[in-house]
């Protein structure tokens, strides 16, 4: 008699364990249909099927996630690729226009066909650069060689503007690319130059146990608040810019690779950007 309500009592059991495993198989089920329908909640049961629920979760979260990133990827290709063919279309039809007028001017042509020119290799260093991802080597440089090579590629066009270059570089010594720090020294130094009223330019550094910091600073009545945040943004640029939109936005690229920062405010006279490179 006693074999049997054991029996019993095992049988009993044993259908109690396989209705709550069934009942947490479908709330499992219900889990996966919840979160399909966007309805996220935390897992709170804690019991054998409590692992598999929150690995479920988990995984589910991370495909959103990826989903969003892949989408909002899209959205900025399709944002550049429009940018681009924008700022291929300006000089092209200003050749188109001057050519159906029969008013070619030769010079008037080989500005925009320079103009053209300078688009594509800007391109073409934003494309390798996007290329490479985090993979940079960096090696140890010296800050002051970076920047003397900065104002001997842009040497002309500072005589050209009569502008005064102070600098104060030191010798710090950084881990860096030397050619893709020299690009971003440049194109934060030539937004400089291109300011219609620089008459003066700082280049000064320091170094702290931290990090080691350049400034760049103009005379050239600074930058409105509201444009400091999205000057470092591709393709943004001033209506009465010269430039293309890419020279800030590669060289924060540039610094952030370097796991650096990048900064811009106004003094009492123009612009001031700092480039910070921890140690």
């Amino acid at each position: 008699m006693m074999y049997i309500v054991w029996g019993l009592s095992l049988l009993v059991l044993l259908i109690g364990l396989k209705a709550r495993q069934r009942r947490r198989i479908q709330e499992l089920t219900d889990l996966i249909d919840a979160l399909y329908q966007q309805n996220y909640r935390i897992p709170m049961k804690q019991d054998a099927f409590s692992q598999l629920e929150d690995q479920i979760y988990k995984l589910f979260l991370e495909l959103v996630e990826e989903r969003e990133k892949t989408k909002q990827l899209s959205q900025i290709q399709s944002q550049n690729i429009e940018d681009i063919a924008h700022q291929i279309k300006t000089p092209i039809t200003g050749m188109l226009f001057a050519l159906e007028n029969h008013q070619a001017d030769p010079d008037n042509l080989a500005q925009h066909l320079k103009r053209l020119n300078d688009l594509s290799n800007a391109l073409l260093k934003l494309a390798s650069l996007d290329a490479k991802g985090d993979d940079f080597k960096l090696s140890p440089l010296s800050l002051a060689e970076v920047v003397d090579y900065a104002l001997d590629i842009l040497s002309d066009e500072i005589e050209e503007r009569g502008i005064t270059v102070h600098l104060h570089v030191g010798d710090e010594c950084l881990m860096g690319h030397f050619n893709w720090l020299t690009e971003a020294v440049i194109n934060i130094l030539k937004n400089a130059v291109d300011q219609e009223q620089s008459r003066q330019i700082w280049m000064t550094s320091r170094e702290t146990p931290i990090f080691i910091e350049l400034s760049i600073r103009d005379d050239g009545g600074g930058i409105p608040e509201a444009k400091q945040k999205k000057i470092f943004q591709r393709f943004y640029k001033d209506p009465d810019s010269k430039g293309f939109g890419i020279g800030l936005a590669m060289a924060k690229c540039i610094v952030d690779k370097h796991q650096g920062q990048i900064s811009c405010r106004n003094t009492g006279q123009g612009a001031e950007f700092r480039l910070k490179f921890y140690k």
